[in-house]
């Protein structure tokens, strides 16, 4: 984000809060004061961690500059919570737009927290100027008498601060009239009452040891926030100072209690807490209060009992919001929270909405089986029946039935081996797993294969430094046909000597590129390294097999992969015959033919466009990972391939299967009649070399024929093919 952004949401600030107070600052300088907090606000909301310090050291910053009414807070506060999210989403890093809203919240809360808190501080400062004018005025009375009681009395009554004089024991003797607002009495009403008449009668016995405590000097002075009671029993919020004045024997002849209402700002803080810990649309608990409810959960039980949570998202909702509208979209959510709370109405746990179309269950163990017998868990296919009948019951809109399902991820733990953070990441991976497998699904938490995926995330999340640290490199590895050993081509590919994990092949650097959007970088990378090294051998010999790469899903469907590949044949000098690319066929086309992508194709059908002008552009085409299916035999017939590369379990495990080795050597020969040829991979033996043939494959890259290498290794080959 830039400084005019910045400045901006400044000016917007001064001209919300510009008369809510009595503020000296001209303009400019109003506006250079809130910069710097808008700067503040900034960091908060970006900070890994909350610091509910930084709220409030901004909320103190407007009291400083003497803004000190409800109104200014109540503006700021609005512009915090409407305008922030948009100035945040120019920020670096990106905040996910599921995590704005938790973090403006909670540094609303903040502000308004720190708001209150100088402002009390200020008030209880004036409050002490008070009593000291007033111990001043006692000591100087031989002096001045009657100037001091004159500017004691004009204090006192002036004051906004409600002021009350009592007995030692209690009797209430004097007090001024905003004390008498405050609490809705009647002019002299008070007078005459107990001092204890202020407070609850739930309060009285405390509050009456705390004032014993004050008179017998047990405690220099009562000061903090206490709940008063109007004279219609409405409570009142207020900061309370209350004070001894001795008499010449230094024994307690008066107390002094100034009343600073506050109840504006204690509700406003209660409202900003809820709306920090629930979510607005559903009233449900969110993702906040669960961590923190499942903290309280997690320290009741024994370590033995299992807790079970679960995660829910529901199956095609933006179909609901795309259809029906939004407003229709927000009433599904409505009703869908309060099924789900009907469905636990009877089990110890809690039902909360994570964001958007996401909600979680949390069920307790039962109390009786924690402590004394085994737990007996939740059955998981019991619990996901039973919320997808729930919500299978058609909600009428419009005269419109509308039923939902949902995907669930179940994580359950025993109480003694998790922490909240981990619980509720085992429900979540579960559910992600689950999302390209169709709508009303379920499945277990399984801790194998969540230690495996962690491995590919983390693999995932490392990659791009990889490559921008040097780790990765580029191997090439001859393509020669079956017949007679002859090189074809060469394939360029990533390998990564990791240092956990060793030397990992390019599909697993590809599949941990896909994940991050790191694709296009490392695509580009090999395209550009793999182009520059072809040009080199071009210009040691006269002859040379083009350089082929086997491009990635995302690379295949980019929109600006001819783009990129001009450039890179530019820059490189490498003639575009001498580059062959091939086209991950699942980019194009599914299992059963129809386009890849949404509903409309539009991914697949962009991967068909460039392979289209690839072609025409004079650079060789193909297709790699064909399986035989109906999708990957039309793509053969739709694009006409020079190469087809077939999928690897089709020459590893199709072998050990007659079905499968038929269905294969159909296949390769409906491709080779269309004009290709076809690369079978991996030919490490030559028992796999001899099946590569019999299933019709002519070319091939394996082992048997060399390994993947560094660039000598091919200069050596091409020299020994020379000769």
């Amino acid at each position: 984000m830039t400084r005019p952004d910045r400045q901006a949401f400044a000016r917007r600030w001064a001209d919300a809060i510009t008369g809510t107070s009595y503020v000296s600052l001209e303009r400019d300088e109003l506006v250079a004061h809130l910069a710097g907090l808008v700067d503040h606000l900034i960091a908060a909301a970006l900070a890994r961690e909350p610091d509910p310090s930084a709220g409030s050291r901004i909320g103190a910053g407007l009291v400083a500059a003497h803004f000190t009414t409800t109104d200014t807070l109540g503006k700021t506060l609005a512009l915090i919570i409407d305008g922030l999210p948009d100035l945040l989403r120019g920020a670096s890093p990106p905040i996910p737009d599921t995590g704005i809203g938790a973090r403006i919240a909670r540094l609303a809360g903040d502000v308004a927290a720190g708001y209150a808190s100088t402002l009390r501080e200020r008030s209880l400062d004036e409050q002490d100027e008070i009593y000291r004018a007033a111990l001043r005025a006692r000591r100087q009375a031989e002096q001045a008498l009657a100037s001091s009681e004159a500017r004691f009395r004009q204090v006192f009554y002036s004051s906004p601060v409600g002021v009350a004089i009592s007995e030692p024991g209690g009797e209430i003797i004097q007090c001024n009239r905003s004390l008498e607002d405050i609490l809705d009495y009647a002019p002299g009403e008070l007078v005459g009452r107990d001092l204890s008449e202020l407070f609850s009668p739930g309060d009285r016995s405390a509050m009456h040891e705390r004032f014993l405590d004050l008179i017998t000097g047990r405690i220099p002075r009562l000061r903090g926030r206490f709940p008063l009671r109007r004279v219609d029993g409405e409570p009142v919020w207020a900061n309370l100072d209350t004070s001894v004045l001795p008499d010449d024997q230094a024994e307690p002849r008066y107390v002094v209690t100034m009343v600073d209402d506050i109840t504006d700002l204690q509700l406003l803080e209660q409202r900003l807490q809820h709306q920090t810990l629930y979510d607005l649309q559903t009233g449900l608990p969110n993702r906040q209060f669960l961590l923190t409810h499942l903290e309280t959960v997690l320290a009741r039980y024994e370590p033995s009992a299992i807790v079970t949570l679960l995660h829910l998202d529901l199956d095609g909702f933006s179909t609901i919001n795309d259809g029906l509208g939004y407003g229709a979209g927000d009433e599904l959510l409505d009703v869908v929270a309060r099924r789900l709370e009907g469905v636990i109405a009877d089990c110890p746990g809690m039902v909360a909405r994570l964001g958007a179309d996401e909600y979680a269950i949390l069920l307790e163990p039962s109390p009786k089986d924690s402590a004394s017998t085994p737990d007996v868990p939740f059955d998981p296919q019991v619990l996901a029946e039973m919320i997808n009948t729930e919500l299978a019951e058609p909600h009428y809109i419009d005269d419109m039935g509308i039923a939902l399902t949902a995907t669930i991820g179940i994580a359950q733990l025993p109480v003694g081996k998790c922490r909240p953070e981990e619980l509720m990441r085992a429900a979540g991976v579960t559910l992600r797993r689950l999302r390209n497998q169709g709508s009303r699904q379920w499945a277990s938490y399984d801790p194998g294969t969540d230690r495996a995926e962690r491995v590919e995330l983390q693999l995932a999340a490392a990659l791009p430094g990889a490559l921008e640290n040097g780790q990765l490199q580029i191997t090439y590895q001859p393509v020669v046909t079956l017949a007679d050993h002859h090189l074809v081509a060469v394939e360029a590919a990533v390998s990564w000597d990791h240092p956990q994990l060793g030397r990992l092949a390019h599909e697993r650097c590809a599949r941990a590129a896909e994940r991050t959007g790191a694709s296009h970088a490392l695509g580009r990378w090999l395209l550009g390294t793999a182009a520059q090294q072809a040009a080199t051998w071009r210009q040691q010999r006269a002859t040379v097999p083009p350089v082929a790469v086997n491009l990635s899903p995302a690379q295949a469907q980019d929109p600006d992969l001819v783009a990129t590949v001009t450039t890179v044949l530019a820059e490189s000098g490498l003639p575009p015959a001498q580059l062959e690319l091939r086209v991950p066929v699942a980019a194009i086309r599914t299992d059963t033919g129809e386009l890849a992508g949404s509903s409309a194709g539009e991914s697949g059908m962009q991967a068909e466009d460039n392979v289209r002008v690839l072609r025409e552009l004079g650079i060789r085409t193909g297709l790699h990972d064909f399986a035989g299916d109906i999708g990957a035999l039309r793509c053969v017939a739709d694009l006409s391939p020079l190469t087809v590369r077939l999928a690897t379990l089709m020459v590893a495990k199709h072998g050990l299967c007659p079905v499968l080795s038929g269905a294969a050597q159909t296949s390769v020969s409906l491709v080779r009649a269309a004009g290709a040829n076809v690369i079978a991979c991996p030919a490490d033996s030559d028992e796999q070399a001899a099946y590569c043939r019999s299933i019709g494959a002519n070319w091939a890259v394996g082992v048997l024929f060399g390994a993947p290498g560094s660039p000598q290794s091919i200069e050596a080959l091409l020299a020994t093919q020379a000769s």
